[in-house]
């Protein structure tokens, strides 16, 4: 089920606040969350049935590792179940990737199995690996099997992120205090909701045309056309992803429940290291915690700390996708932050917004490996922008910015000058993308510092009721894919 969707915003979501602050009011608490969880797995099953039966076997045997880690059974119970996580993870997901690659090397003829990805394995995976190493290493007190499937399946967080901890979750579910709805928090988790919606239907999904069209015609783009392209596409990343993760926070917070922040205007990162802290953040906490660290983390000298970041980077591109653009993606980023680090001294002199200005190039360019379907296309990409000459920017582009509401502005108001009517609906679409990216406040920070008075509310009804209208061609999350 998508958060824009209509069954989800006026069916799913409404029944379960109703259900779940109704069952608490009568200090139903149990039953409050079995509600949510079944709510969940609804949600969760609404894409695929057989998904939510391997989602069910990955919760099951996952608690039962976490009870045998409790008894003291820790070093084979631990080993065992990173083994089954990840194993699961390799099968589903990397399965074909890795045969198709084998045969390719060694002439063999493994068969391929044309594995569906289950939506969302790699994070939930991942949030189970985290709970299990957090059980080892004593961090993690022994919790209720209800508990448990809550943590892993709360529909907010369980198709996209964030990757949530034990930490952030269980003192949440058991506090008396949040069993019944905070009139503040509810305020600003339909705000953030709202804002992310806006992200996805308004912004995303209209930039979603202008690249699905420009990577369907690469041999036809110049290098201004090209740039162009990426440029889009970076921002259609940016807005589709964060913009899930606020309205999964928002949600959160109307279930009187506080997730992560995700996101923290990565764009206006001065470097690679800094752009890693703002961009996925839970994703990147999970690899220095369990991957960084362990290997040594900085305690061991240059070469060792850049040795570390760089195998950080590559498994980081190898989660994203089975596809070796992913891998090139996270190498380039690897690359990429080890320079900074090794250049930090230097790239302080520097003005921030040069710094700026050329870390957002270096992410704009790495984008285009994340997105090429293959390889082929990504280097045939990578040479449009180099070598493609300049030119215009084209009409065909211009054409996906010019939304019915404009086009009746126009009938209204005739304007006699073509490039006012074809170029200056893109021209003021980006200006807004670019003033969100790179100066305004991002959504959490728009919530906290929302006072929710009359003015605010009706800003906010208004914004839902133009995405609630925009609805009409719903898509899917990219992060969905991962």
């Amino acid at each position: 089920m998508l958060f824009n969707s209509y069954i989800f915003i006026f069916l799913f979501l409404p029944a379960v606040l109703a259900g779940y602050y109704f069952l608490n009011s009568i200090k139903k608490y149990t039953a409050a969350q079995v509600l949510v969880i079944g709510m969940s797995c609804w949600f969760y099953a609404y894409f695929n049935l057989s998904y939510l039966l391997l989602l069910g076997l990955s919760v099951v045997l996952n608690y039962f590792f976490h009870c045998q880690i409790c008894r003291g059974r820790k070093r084979v119970y631990i080993i065992a179940g990173v083994t089954f996580n990840l194993l699961l993870l390799c099968y589903f997901k990397y399965f074909d990737f890795f045969a198709e690659n084998i045969n390719a090397v060694f002439g063999t003829s493994f068969l391929l199995r044309n594995i569906v990805l289950p939506l969302g394995i790699s994070f939930f995976t991942f949030q189970q690996i985290s709970f299990l190493a957090d059980t080892y290493k004593g961090e993690a007190a022994r919790c209720g099997f209800i508990e448990y499937t809550l943590f892993v399946v709360f529909f907010p967080q369980l198709i996209a992120g964030p990757i949530v901890t034990h930490g952030e979750m269980m003192a949440q579910f058991r506090a008396p205090e949040r069993k019944m709805p905070d009139g503040d928090l509810f305020a600003k988790g339909i705000l953030l909701f709202t804002l992310g919606l806006a992200k996805k239907v308004i912004l995303a999904d209209t930039l979603g045309q202008v690249v699905d069209w420009g990577y369907g015609a690469i041999g036809v783009l110049d290098s201004t056309n090209a740039i162009i392209i990426s440029v889009l596409y970076t921002f259609q990343l940016y807005f589709d992803f964060s913009g899930y993760c606020d309205m999964a926070k928002g949600i959160g917070c109307m279930l009187h429940i506080e997730l992560p922040v995700n996101f923290n205007s990565p764009y206006q990162s001065a470097g690679i290291i800094e752009f890693w802290k703002r961009w996925h953040i839970t994703l990147g906490r999970f690899f220095t915690k369990y991957v960084y660290i362990p290997l040594g983390g900085n305690r061991h000298g240059k070469f060792k700390t850049c040795r570390n970041s760089f195998i950080v980077f590559f498994l980081s591109g190898l989660w994203h996708g089975a596809n070796w653009t992913f891998v090139l993606w996270g190498v380039m980023h690897g690359v990429g932050y080890i320079l900074d680090y090794l250049g930090r001294p230097f790239f302080k002199k520097l003005p921030r917004p040069v710094m700026v200005f050329l870390t957002f190039c270096f992410v704009d360019l790495a984008f285009v490996a994340f997105r090429a379907p293959d390889l082929g296309a990504m280097c045939e990409m990578y040479r449009q922008i180099f070598t493609g000459g300049f030119g215009l920017p084209m009409a065909e582009i211009a054409v996906f910015f010019k939304g019915n509401l404009w086009n009746y502005l126009f009938q209204v108001v005739p304007c006699g000058s073509v490039f006012i009517v074809e170029y200056l609906p893109w021209v003021l679409f980006m200006c807004l993308a670019f003033y969100l990216a790179f100066i305004g406040k991002n959504a959490a920070e728009r919530a906290e510092r929302s006072r929710f008075g009359i003015p605010g509310a009706m800003g906010t009804a208004v914004l839902f009721l133009y995405c609630v209208i925009s609805l009409a061609g719903v898509s899917s999350f990219l992060y969905f894919n991962f």
